[in-house]
């Protein structure tokens, strides 16, 4: 085996074992920016992730207007457009199967989980349109899934604003430090073993606003500036041109 091709392995071997097991985080971020505060860091986070599926939205739908769908690159723009849509459910997977029930054990987020049903509709009507675009460009006309997104939008802002203001710090103080710091911890093993990397991550990094991309999403400095732009997000890499933002 070669020198270099050693160092390469070693070095892929160094970015696996970071992105599978994240170091913490920048001390100085961290004191600076970033909320530590477990009462104050899973609204944050909450926040910063609904704003990137609002900020989607917005983004996609001026591309469905008369004259602007880019008909000549149709399935990179739906791929982005599935892309949106299928981190909503990724991330609502995330909260039934581990957040909420937590949450549940001393509040009520009964209303939280009924506001899943109306989105998941909408959104599995979204992803099955998508689909058969793409199998068959015949099947597709902007304006079919511009109506279907408008029909989704009630329900998807009025859900995302409404879980923001319930995880709000006070609400939350029923809960001990410890026991929202190992939620969070939960509910990362969750997201890393069930999301689709090539996706997601991608998908929150070219959503984040500049002031943002140092401190958030919390990951490792090498998993936001090597990992996601130069391993992950190359293999959708048409889907991130529609995107608001650049992947690094």
């Amino acid at each position: 085996m070669s020198r270099l091709t050693l160092s390469l392995l070693v070095l892929f071997g160094a970015i696996s074992a970071v992105y599978f097991f994240p170091a913490s985080k920048t001390p100085s971020a961290v004191t600076m920016s970033y909320p530590t505060d477990p009462y104050v860091s899973l609204q944050y986070n909450m926040a910063n992730t609904h704003d990137l599926y609002k900020l989607g939205y917005k983004t996609i739908m001026p591309h469905l207007e008369p004259e602007k769908t880019p008909l000549d690159d149709l399935n990179n723009f739906l791929g982005y457009c599935r892309a949106w849509a299928s981190s909503i459910v990724g991330h609502h997977d995330s909260e039934e199967e581990v957040l909420f029930p937590f949450l549940n054990t001393k509040l009520d987020f009964s209303t939280e989980i009924e506001q899943h049903v109306h989105v998941a509709k909408g959104l599995t009507d979204i992803i099955n349109y998508i689909d058969a675009a793409v199998a068959d460009h015949s099947k597709f006309a902007a304006a079919e899934l511009k109506d279907m997104m408008v029909s989704l939008s009630g329900h998807l802002f009025e859900h995302l604003d409404e879980e923001v203001e319930d995880l709000a710090p006070e609400k939350l103080k029923v809960f001990t430090p410890e026991e929202l710091t190992q939620a969070g911890k939960d509910l990362m093993v969750y997201i890393r073993a069930h999301s689709d990397k090539y996706v997601t991550l991608p998908y929150m990094r070219c959503h984040t606003p500049p002031e943002l991309k140092e401190i958030w999403p919390p990951f490792p400095w090498i998993v936001k500036r090597l990992v996601v732009p130069w391993i992950l997000a190359p293999k959708n890499a048409g889907y991130w041109k529609y995107a608001p933002y650049p992947v690094s």
